[in-house]
């Protein structure tokens, strides 16, 4: 009864009419409709809901509510207003066009310097001629230092206005904040090692928008004959559950479309739910239902993923998930460590979106809780290495180092040594991309 109320009958508080039904409520939605109708949801879906108050304050704003409800050991549901920009989760890569981070850099002018690791093809910030590799000094006219940088940072994104940056070159580029997407896939390539074909891809988001365009990349590479893939998920911050299912579905061997992709663990109302990829290529979020039989297989006995500290969500859902089916060796950082989906929650008369985390994920084997990230098996930052190399590059360390095990030469690449980080720009995306579990999938 109590989904009924939640999903189907706006009011939780109802009177009863001759016939002992719900009476609909009419004229505006009060704040005390707002956030019983949010406690309601979260009693039954919310992870944590054993840890959800007996009493609440219902006449706090809708956000003060939400926050006071929210678990301490949740670091990622959230809730926005799509009549309201300001509750929208903000990206520097999607606002400005680029990712960066600020590194210690003892000869800058402030002893740091902003390193571009990412630029949108044919944004503003490429049309004047910021690159992968570029770095600048000052940020709307002030110099970066270690203990400005994550403020100077934190305002550009968050004013939603142009802002200056003063390259390393001295000149000064204006950036205005608009409303980017991007293709995730960056760059594709193959090299010749030792008489195989290995293929490359660079991906940074999980968008059913390019699934075509990701079946058709793996299509070459099958084509290309292919034996050996380097995956670049380095910045990926997640996105599509189907997508990551599709991305498992070119590489893992041995699998059909009924073999587990992964498993769903909630509260004590939900349990757990074992997704088939069949299920999981039946709901992307966008466009037709994706066939299994339909796709270029590689089936790979191992895969190389190169991944950074801001992998997160089904970046590291594609990890976990291949790790029954194939090899996975991972090289670079160690991953965000967002192991956990949420689920949407709307309501034709409430104006909030409701994601509660919801469920656990797991793989095929139950092997999951990678609260703290997902360690490669090789470590190396790419920061250490200046300048950065182009995507795709040989002499990428990430990529260098897989290349040598592919090789079997065993030579050195890049260093362990981790470069202190005083902002990086990806944080907000790994945070705020978290795996949206379709309804279909749990029988909710």
């Amino acid at each position: 009864m109590l989904r009924r109320i939640a999903f189907v009958f706006p009011l939780l508080v109802m009177a009863c009419s001759k016939k002992d039904e719900p009476v609909i409520p009419t004229g505006p939605v009060t704040q005390k409709e707002i956030n019983s109708w949010m406690l309601d949801s979260m009693r039954y879906f919310y992870l944590w809901n054993d840890q959800l108050p007996a009493k609440a304050d219902t006449t706090l704003t809708a956000t003060a509510f939400f926050n006071q409800m929210k678990s301490s050991e949740d670091r990622f549901s959230f809730l926005y207003n799509p009549a309201d920009h300001s509750t929208y989760p903000k990206y520097m890569l999607y606002a400005y066009g680029i990712d960066f981070s600020v590194i210690d850099w003892p000869t800058a002018p402030g002893g740091v310097y902003g390193v571009v690791k990412l630029v949108i093809p044919g944004s503003v910030a490429a049309l004047n001629g910021i690159q992968r590799g570029s770095y600048f000094t000052q940020i709307n006219g002030t110099t970066l230092t270690s203990a400005n940088a994550g403020t100077l940072s934190n305002t550009m994104l968050q004013s939603g206005s142009t802002a200056t940056l003063t390259m390393a070159t001295g000149n000064v580029i204006t950036l205005p904040a608009q409303g980017l997407g991007e293709n995730p896939i960056y760059r594709q390539n193959t090299f010749p090692v030792n008489g195989k074909t290995v293929g490359y891809l660079f991906y940074n988001y999980f968008d059913d928008v390019y699934n075509r365009a990701l079946s058709d990349a793996f299509l070459q590479f099958k084509n290309a004959g292919v034996t050996e893939l380097i995956l670049d998920l380095r910045y990926n911050p997640g996105g599509s559950v189907a997508a990551a299912a599709l991305l498992n579905v070119f590489i893992a061997p041995g699998i059909n479309e009924q073999s587990t992709f992964a498993k769903y663990t909630g509260n004590s109302h939900l349990g757990q739910k074992t997704i088939s990829f069949k299920s999981a290529l039946s709901v992307p979020e966008s466009g037709a239902p994706l066939s299994f039989n339909d796709q270029p297989k590689l089936s790979l006995t191992r895969v190389f993923i190169l991944s950074g500290t801001k992998t997160a969500s089904a970046a590291e859902l594609t990890i976990n998930a291949l790790k029954p089916y194939t090899q996975v060796i991972q090289i670079g950082q160690t991953t965000y460590g967002k192991d956990k989906g949420a689920i949407t929650i709307q309501n034709t008369r409430i104006p909030w979106v409701l994601l509660p985390i919801t469920y656990n994920l797991s793989n095929a084997k139950g092997e999951g809780g990678y609260t703290k990230g997902i360690t490669p098996q090789y470590q190396l930052d790419e920061m250490a290495t200046q300048p950065l190399s182009p995507l795709g590059d040989m002499n990428d360390p990430l990529i260098a180092k897989a290349l040598s095990i592919i090789e079997g030469s065993g030579r050195q690449t890049g260093t362990t040594e981790e470069v202190r980080r005083y902002y990086d720009s990806g944080k907000d995306a790994a945070n705020m991309s978290t795996v949206k579990i379709p309804r279909t999938l749990t029988g909710q």
